[in-house]
């Protein structure tokens, strides 16, 4: 069962129907790697992708909090602005005094978006932060 005889004695595997040969199998690992390493390539770049938006995101949120302590402090908002520019560039930065409370709201769009997920991921990252203004000294 599975084997044959030759008239010289010895006894060799008889190729059944069921069973691959090894240039099939050759043949489907070949084809399995053709099919894999597009997708892991992908899958490494979305990864790659992703820590850029949550770097991103983090200099959005550092950005509002410095702009948000330099205009509680006292200064004037261009000079605040250009701060929290310097922590996430080519963000929009937008200042507001409502009373006492001084907001910040940082708006920053990524570089690169991958071509097929444009309509499924984020257009912009928003970070905002609100201080009260620091009392003045005399």
């Amino acid at each position: 069962m599975g084997t044959a005889t030759h008239e010289t004695g010895h006894r060799h595997p008889s190729k059944e129907p069921w069973m691959p040969s090894r240039r099939t199998q050759r043949g489907a690992i070949t084809a399995e790697l053709a099919i894999a390493l597009p997708v892991l390539l992908t899958l490494l770049l979305l990864g790659i992708w992703a820590i850029g938006l949550v770097i991103l995101n983090i200099q959005c949120i550092d950005a509002a909090r410095d702009a948000a302590r330099s205009a509680a402090r006292g200064d004037p908002f261009d000079q605040a602005q250009a701060i929290g520019r310097r922590t996430a560039p080519g963000a929009t930065i937008t200042i507001t005094r409502t009373g006492k409370d001084i907001h910040v709201k940082v708006t920053a769009t990524p570089s690169h978006k991958p071509p097929l997920l444009t309509h499924l991921l984020p257009t912009a990252l928003t970070a905002e932060a609100t201080l009260q203004s620091e009392p003045t000294t005399p």
